[in-house]
């Protein structure tokens, strides 16, 4: 049992491994951090010897050195020694022929440029470099195989320690709800896979200092800003469409967002942009799209820099 304020939390067990899986995928950010994409194309991977087996996911870990995981989602109430080292085995024995590199690559790119939001950060963060040539780089090198599991169990070390492969690594990802709530309201228990960097005490007194005080001289834009100016009308609709994913939201009154179709509404595009694509932090400004009176479609931030243009003040 987990106790928090005086409120109990029970330990969740899944009831099958695609429920597990579904609330890794909700977190994959948390364990693999923000500079990650999760992937969960079931592309087959595929031996020279035509033995071939389909991970739950791909991670594309980005940053200064960036590398990728193969993840398996497992649930210790399976057979470990029978299921994970003979999937996992098959990782191994795939990873190597080239014809399965190639086809992994091919799918994850078709995942990414499918989605506007993933092409994005990939290409901030990979700046000049091609998609596809990243994704070819990186895939030809060893990844990390990743088993996230609900319980860590000797059974598992001693079932991977069968396998010789230098990189696995393993997640406990423990789910604890609250008690008579159920996974309505619920708290995760797990080491992340990254290291959060090390603050300075006097760097970050610093920079709180700057940051009051540029509050002090200025604020930011909102969209409320831009409906007082005639700029943004109330019920304008809002919308980031790629060939898969589709998102919409409508402008109200008070200048908070209204998703759509589920209608759930937030106090700014970024806040809604954070529930649309599971904590996607990028400038909403530059992702959302509308349209103008003209029909023409543009981006928020040009309507930023029409709003700054006459508030030299405002950021």
């Amino acid at each position: 049992m987990l106790l928090i304020d005086g409120v109990k939390y029970e330990l969740w067990t899944p009831s099958s491994e695609d429920e597990f899986e579904q609330v890794v995928k909700e977190h994959a950010d948390d364990i693999f951090g923000k500079e990650s994409i999760y992937l969960d194309r079931k592309q087959k991977l595929k031996s020279l010897s035509g033995i071939g087996s389909i991970p739950d996911g791909y991670v594309i870990i980005l940053g200064d050195q960036p590398h990728w995981h193969i993840v398996e989602v497992e649930l210790s109430s399976h057979p470990l020694h029978e299921h994970v080292v003979s999937q996992v085995g098959k990782f191994i024995g795939g990873i190597s022929n080239p014809n399965t590199q190639r086809g992994i690559v091919n799918a994850i790119d078709v995942e990414i440029r499918g989605d506007d939001f993933l092409t994005l950060k990939l290409k901030k963060a990979i700046k000049s470099t091609e998609i596809y040539r990243f994704l070819a780089d990186l895939i030809s090198t060893q990844p990390i195989l990743t088993i996230i599991i609900e319980k860590d169990t000797p059974e598992l070390r001693e079932a991977l320690s069968i396998l010789r492969y230098p990189q696995i690594k393993v997640v406990e990802f423990q789910t604890f709800t609250r008690e008579g709530a159920g996974l309505a309201v619920r708290a995760h228990l797990f080491e992340p896979m990254y290291e959060a960097l090390p603050e300075r005490i006097e760097d970050n007194e610093v920079m709180k200092d700057k940051i009051n005080e540029t509050r002090k001289t200025e604020k930011s834009v909102t969209i409320k800003d831009l409906i007082d100016a005639d700029i943004l009308k109330v019920g304008q609709i809002i919308y980031r469409r790629g060939e898969k994913h589709k998102y919409e939201a409508k402008i109200l009154k008070d200048g908070s967002i209204k998703t759509i179709p589920d209608g759930k509404e937030f106090p700014s595009p970024n806040a809604a942009i954070k529930y649309l694509t599971n904590g996607g932090s990028f400038d909403s400004w530059y992702f959302w799209k509308t349209t103008k009176e003209d029909g023409t479609e543009c981006k928020l931030e040009e309507f930023r820099e029409k709003y700054r243009a006459s508030h030299p003040s405002i950021i």
